[in-house]
């Protein structure tokens, strides 16, 4: 399945190689994307920008892709799998984000929101010292966020809904109540 994405993406000059590894979930597969320092990607492989993530981060790091699993995935591996058994709140693998200062502004934020809760657009709009009108651009550095989960933007929610996902809103609603299940242990 990652060969068609390798093939296309790869920038085949570069001696810089990301790894790409397939994960498993109860809502689907995920994919993630690391090198030997950082963890750049983490995805659902059907979500909606996962091939432009894919195509950013190459553009942005002049990078090879091949399939496997380095140390960062290893560990990634081993967070999701504690993530999903609700025994860790948070993930400490390492991360490097690649966006705009305020994108990069909106997802450290989005760390600081609490396992098993959620907050709407506006609040980290407010949040972050602006006005709460600014909940569609916090939405849309929500939707540019290429680590889902380790950076929990599923935790933001709209007034009166679920708000986007693009992933899903049926995953949104599943991470939301899986953390809402562990929230209290």
């Amino acid at each position: 399945m990652l060969a068609k994405f390798i093939e296309k993406y790869s920038k085949n000059s570069s001696n810089n190689i990301v790894y790409l590894s397939i994960f498993d979930s109860p809502v689907g597969k995920i994919i993630g994307a690391a090198d030997e320092n950082y963890l750049y990607m983490v995805s659902f492989e059907d979500s909606k920008l996962f091939e432009k993530k894919l195509q950013t981060l190459a553009e942005e790091i002049n990078c090879y892709y091949i399939e496997g699993k380095n140390s960062v995935l290893k560990k990634f591996d081993s967070e999701l799998k504690q993530y999903l058994d609700g025994e860790i709140k948070k993930f400490t693998v390492s991360i490097k984000t690649i966006g705009s200062d305020f994108q990069k502004e909106v997802w450290n934020k989005l760390l600081e929101i609490p396992y098993g809760s959620t907050h709407t657009y506006g609040d980290l709009a407010k949040a972050l010292g602006r006005p709460a009108n600014h909940a569609r651009a916090v939405g849309a550095a929500c939707g540019a966020n290429a680590h889902l989960l380790v950076i929990p933007c599923h935790r933001l929610v709209a007034t009166g809904s679920k708000g986007g996902f693009s992933s899903g809103v049926d995953r949104k609603e599943w991470l939301i109540q899986h953390e809402k299940r562990f929230g209290s242990v």
